[in-house]
């Protein structure tokens, strides 16, 4: 099965290894007790209101019991131009700390760590957040 629509190989140039100490390395943590961070209402929503700008129109934000911040967002305007996939990763960008991760999980659904690890810079503890961006 091709990967994409030129896709004459058919198969990569190599296994995905080389990240995989990194990727560890998040999971790590994110496996760590209180390591998700608290009032993310405080800490990403100004952030991602001001991401918004005349595209977007916020339009609620909970906090999931699982420490999940589900924020749902939909077009302001017209969609000509728009690449869900691309503006949904560019505005969860807008709260990206040094480790960041953003997988589409189903149609209009974006999954995001994101966080601070060990030694990271600008030096504050290890925390992260887990936010769930859908767009409606």
């Amino acid at each position: 099965m091709r990967r994409w629509d030129i896709d004459e190989r058919q198969t990569g140039i190599a296994d995905g290894s080389a990240m995989e100490p990194q990727v560890q390395r998040l999971l790590d943590h994110m496996t760590r007790e209180g390591w998700v961070a608290e009032e993310p209402e405080a800490h990403l929503l100004p952030h991602l209101r001001r991401a918004c700008g005349s595209e977007w129109l916020l339009t609620g934000e909970r906090l999931l019991d699982d420490g999940v911040y589900e924020v749902t967002v939909s077009l302001a305007g017209d969609r000509e131009g728009i690449h869900v996939h691309r503006d949904a990763i560019r505005l969860l960008s807008a709260i990206a700390e040094p480790a960041f991760f953003v997988r589409q999980s189903e149609p209009g659904v974006f999954e995001c760590v994101t966080g601070v690890l060990d030694g990271d810079p600008p030096g504050f503890k290890s925390h992260g957040h887990l936010v769930r961006l859908i767009v409606k």
